[in-house]
């Protein structure tokens, strides 16, 4: 048996993978897979494939392709999530900030520099004009951290996946001011290099098996059921978040994609200037289409 460590946010994206962890499909192909949840987000789960804590990993692009940038070893092997990822901005429902253009200045909660929260803020505030020079950040772990973050007032803002957030806006803990949608596909799917060279096969079919288990998923009329029940959502809200989501059928990497994440981030001075699509992408060939 090949023992495989596979990571993600434990957010209702990866829903399919709990899905095919728990069919024992994996099993009858010789793979013990192990699934952790990383509170912390895409920063910690590029530190854990660089590491080699994580054999494969459910990225947001942009984290993803920051960590390869900047030396971490692991490469992406596919688009998981098409669509774009809509980011809620978030402040403590008892703050004076009552629009988004009251945030301005304010200091930023993130859950470490390189992750989506802290690259977000910084696309956000570009994209209204302010000043980035001049942004500060508390680094608050994850969103529990936020949450402390906001009622101990070390943060005045917060940018986290809004549908996450959800339950905090509606219980008044946090109030949603504004939205900030990424400029590119949301999640890729990353493998450690030292687990592409050592377990070439496993991770492969592993990943093959993911895209069998969106193609189930995505003709499922049980899809609401499955998302609420597991990730304790309201059947509401999964159904209005279905209605933006797109995971990705098949395998695939979209050249065009990445290079619009580079140019993203190479604006706001994010990745260096000699990053190319190549640099970060696996041998993926072997992959079904």
């Amino acid at each position: 048996m090949f023992e495989l460590q596979i990571g993600g946010v434990p957010e209702h994206f990866n829903m399919p993978w709990q899905l095919l962890l728990s069919s024992g499909t994996l099993e009858k192909s010789g793979i013990a897979p192990q699934w952790a949840d990383y509170h912390g987000g895409t920063g910690l789960l590029a530190q854990a494939l660089h590491d080699g804590d994580l054999d494969i990993g459910v990225l947001l692009t942009e984290g993803a392709v920051q960590g390869i940038d900047r030396g971490k070893k692991f490469k992406i092997f596919s688009f998981y999530v098409d669509s774009f990822l809509t980011w809620g901005i978030h402040v403590p429902a008892n703050s004076a900030s009552q629009t988004v253009s009251d945030i301005e200045g304010k200091r930023y909660a993130i859950s470490r520099y390189g992750s989506g929260s802290h690259l977000m803020a910084i696309i956000d505030a570009k994209a209204r004009g302010w000043s980035i020079e001049d942004m500060r950040f508390e680094v608050i772990d994850d969103l529990a951290g936020a949450r402390e973050s906001f009622q101990k007032g070390d943060s005045g803002i917060f940018l986290w996946e809004k549908f996450t957030t959800k339950s905090l806006v509606d219980s008044g803990e946090f109030r949603r001011v504004g939205e900030r949608k990424t400029p590119f596909s949301c999640f890729v799917i990353c493998v450690s290099d030292k687990a592409f060279e050592e377990k070439k096969e496993a991770v492969l079919k592993t990943i093959n098996a993911l895209f069998q288990q969106v193609t189930q998923f995505i003709a499922s009329t049980d899809k609401v059921k499955l998302i609420s029940d597991f990730y304790h959502l309201k059947p509401e809200d999964v159904e209005a978040w279905l209605k933006d989501v797109s995971w990705t059928p098949r395998p695939h990497l979209n050249p065009a994609m990445l290079q619009t994440t580079i140019d993203t981030l190479g604006v706001l001075n994010l990745v260096s200037d000699s990053l190319t699509v190549d640099h970060l992408v696996g041998p993926v060939e072997a992959l079904e289409k």
